[in-house]
């Protein structure tokens, strides 16, 4: 997802891109749980107690920063309008998913989305935020096209791979 490939940039940003990041993961991982496959069903399981964690975590900074100070809110709704136009791509399907999902073993992403709604829509408007008009536009990262970022990242995560070729561990 082009969500969270999106630099840091300030903490109420970090913490806004992972508060909606959260909600959707945990409405995901609530559902992969009753997966067909069982060892992904497991997996899920306990990705669930983890996200559950993150997202109380996550969602009582959305409400400190967004009822805080009006510097606190101001950059807390800056970084909401800001990122609002990548949440559409979580609920983006693509065929493979929906083979999965009539396999039983996937989740179909449109089914999260209303429960996602009511989640984030709950928490901003408890943390007087308000939810960006401009349209949930971007699409791509299912489809193999990536923000800028998404290189930055990859290389970090490949310096020690590719400093010590050959290396185990």
């Amino acid at each position: 997802l082009q969500l969270v490939e999106l630099p840091k940039g300030d903490f109420a940003f970090t913490i806004i891109r992972q508060f909606l990041f959260d909600a959707f993961s945990f409405h995901q991982l609530e559902e992969l749980q009753k997966s067909g496959n069982a060892e992904l069903a497991g997996i899920a399981a306990k990705g669930y107690k983890e996200v559950r964690y993150q997202l109380r975590h996550s969602s009582e900074w959305v409400l400190r920063l967004g009822d805080g100070t009006d510097e606190s809110h101001s950059r807390a709704q800056k970084a909401l309008d800001d990122v609002w136009r990548f949440t559409s791509e979580m609920f983006d399907s693509d065929e493979i998913e929906q083979r999965l999902v009539a396999e039983g073993t996937a989740v179909d992403s449109k089914g999260i989305e209303p429960r996602w709604n009511a989640m984030v829509s709950d928490v901003l408007s408890r943390a007087t935020l308000n939810i960006p008009e401009q349209p949930r536009i971007m699409l791509g990262g299912r489809h193999g096209r990536h923000t800028e970022h998404l290189g930055h990242m990859l290389s970090e995560m490949q310096i020690v791979a590719r400093s010590h070729p050959g290396a185990e561990w």
